[in-house]
Parts: structure tokens; C-alpha cells; sequence
């Protein structure tokens, strides 16, 4: 066989075996932060500085699904918005180290009403991921709330930039954080998402 023939062929076998699927980054939307922030489960036009969308297509045991994270920062805390497609429950995890291990992450959930967040840490590839005080850490969630509706759930939450807790990533205006995010339709927080999951990185403003 011809060596440019070869090269085709293991190249139609790499794209087709999924090896090679090169995806567009997502767009981060940039404006002024000018409305209050409120821990009220309604992401307002002007209330944070920064939002992409993250999808994630259907795949074997997962429905497909999107999350649209919206955040801002000043010198001290981080004010974070998760708006998610499903009924259940959404979570996001900061700088894991391989997978999910050592991953920061935050599970919630809107139920009756009511916002449920936790703070918790990953101690595995793939979990468990358990409460931070738990671990013997503590809750750093300092405000939070939520709605769901039309099939989506909403969580806005703030927390220190850097909590001191050993089992919180520490944060600094102007980082590039990695996440690792994803969506479950079951109401118990601790069974497995089911619609989606996926990865992304998010930059915190720098103060002048």
C-alpha cells in the first residue's frame, strides 16, 4: 500500500476511533459587575463579571447535558453562579490533581425550595468526595441559595478566596483555576451524575 494511502487510512481510523476530536474552547462573555450580588438563586444581567457555557454531548450512560458558570472576585471572596440542565443536582470542582483526585469541589442542590451546598473534598480518581469537616476541615460556603425551574437549577454561593482550610484550593486574583464539573438528575446527592460532565478553567480578575 502506497505511503500516502497508509497515512490516510490511520488517520480516518484515529478521527473515527475518538481519538482526534479537537474541540472550540468556550467564550467567556467579559462585562462590568454593576448589580449587587445576592445569594438568591436569580442571575441578574450585571451581577457578575464573567460566564461561559459548558457542554457535554450524550454519551454511553449520560443523557447530555450543559452548565453556564458565571463568577467574579474581589480582593477576598469569590462569588459563584451554577446554572445547570437538570432537576437534580449540580456540582464543580477546583484543581484536580488527576481525574477528580484532591479536587475542591462543591455539590448542591435545590429541593422544596430549599439549597442545599456542600463543601467538599475528593480523595480519589473517581471519589469518594466527602464533606470537608468531614475530613476534619471546615464549611467554607459563607453565603448561598437557589431555584430551580423549566428543567434547570440555579446555585449562587460565595466563599473566601483563600479559607485557610487545608481542604480548599487556596485562590488569588488574576489565576486561571482548572474545573471539573457535572449533572445528575437523581434528588440524592450521593448517587452518580447521569447527564453530564466535563472540564474547563476559569480566570479570576486581576486588582489593579
Amino acid at each position: 500500500m502506497k505511503p500516502i494511502i497508509v497515512a490516510l487510512f490511520l488517520g480516518l481510523l484515529l478521527f473515527s476511533s475518538g481519538c482526534i476530536q479537537p474541540e472550540k474552547a468556550p467564550v467567556v462573555a467579559e462585562r462590568t459587575a454593576t448589580e449587587e450580588w445576592k445569594a438568591d438563586g436569580i442571575v441578574g444581567d450585571s451581577e457578575y463579571s464573567r460566564s461561559m457555557l459548558l457542554q457535554a454531548p450524550a454519551r454511553q450512560g449520560y443523557s447530555g447535558g450543559e452548565m453556564q458558570i458565571s463568577w467574579k472576585n474581589d480582593p477576598e471572596y469569590l462569588y459563584l453562579a451554577l446554572n445547570g440542565s437538570t432537576d437534580g443536582w449540580l456540582a464543580i470542582g477546583f484543581e484536580p490533581q488527576e481525574w477528580m483526585k484532591n479536587a475542591d469541589i462543591i455539590l448542591a442542590s435545590v429541593q422544596g425550595g430549599k439549597a442545599t451546598v456542600l463543601d467538599e473534598y475528593c480523595t480519589g480518581n473517581y471519589g469518594p468526595h466527602i464533606e470537608d469537616t468531614l475530613l476534619g476541615g471546615t464549611n467554607d460556603i459563607a453565603e448561598f441559595g437557589g431555584s430551580k425551574g423549566s428543567g434547570r437549577t440555579v446555585i449562587e454561593l460565595k466563599r473566601k478566596l483563600n479559607t485557610g482550610d487545608k481542604f480548599d484550593k487556596a485562590f488569588s486574583p488574576g489565576q486561571t483555576i482548572s474545573i471539573i464539573w457535572a449533572l445528575s438528575q437523581n434528588q440524592e446527592l450521593s448517587l452518580k451524575h447521569n447527564v453530564a460532565y466535563g472540564e474547563g478553567v476559569m480566570t479570576l480578575t486581576r486588582m489593579s
